[in-house]
């Protein structure tokens, strides 16, 4: 968590040294937004209570580096190991310091859910030559966390961006920005923007 934290107290400073080699990311980039759910949370006096992230045994996972594996996981910022596990995590982090403004009070306790259907990073291979997009996919519910009550959602939500190759990337590592820190800020960004804690079209810029 003080990773993110730094991370983003820093972005200002990064986007004057930065700009002119690695693009800004705008939250709102293949974003599908549920309408109404900021005005819904303010009204309903939303308190986080809890957020389940679940990144089912059956996706797939592949270690190959090549351009594209055909998979629904590839990871590959962390050592070797349950990339199951590694995605949910990052993604936790990410939502945990995003909606904390939403756990200290409020008069409906919910949970948020996050059920991973699509995890795309890049490979080594294309992350050094032509780059690609960082293709993250999930399945979003609010519950009331009392009654179990569907507050908005299933819904499918598309964050897929486009990520860093070559020049660009190695530009980036020599700042302090990887893959993690570049997702986790989409992340960060569609979750504030979704419960009404940013303004609409906030830039997260790098």
């Amino acid at each position: 968590m003080k990773r993110i934290t730094l991370f983003l107290l820093g972005l200002a400073a990064l986007g004057v040294s930065a700009c002119s080699t690695v693009p800004a990311v705008d939250v709102t980039q293949n974003i599908t937004l549920p309408t109404g759910l900021a005005a819904q949370a303010e009204a309903a006096d939303w308190e986080v209570q809890s957020i389940d992230i679940s990144v089912p045994e059956s996706l797939t996972v592949s270690e190959a580096n090549s351009i594209k594996p055909r998979s629904d996981i590839v990871w590959r910022e962390d050592p070797i190991g349950n990339r199951h596990e590694q995605v949910q995590a990052l993604i936790f982090d990410a939502m945990e310091f995003a909606l904390r403004p939403l756990t200290d009070e409020g008069t409906t306790p919910i949970t948020v859910e996050m059920e991973v259907t699509r995890f795309h990073a890049l490979t080594e291979r294309a992350r050094y030559t032509i780059g690609g997009e960082h293709e993250i996919e999930f399945i979003f519910t609010v519950r009331n966390a009392e009654t179990g009550e569907a507050l908005t959602g299933p819904i499918p939500v598309d964050l897929t961006f486009r990520a860093l190759g070559g020049a660009r990337a190695i530009a980036a590592e020599r700042q302090g920005i990887f893959q993690r820190d570049r997702i986790q800020s989409q992340i960060i960004g569609w979750a504030r923007q979704e419960f009404g804690l940013d303004v609409q079209g906030t830039q997260y810029t790098f």
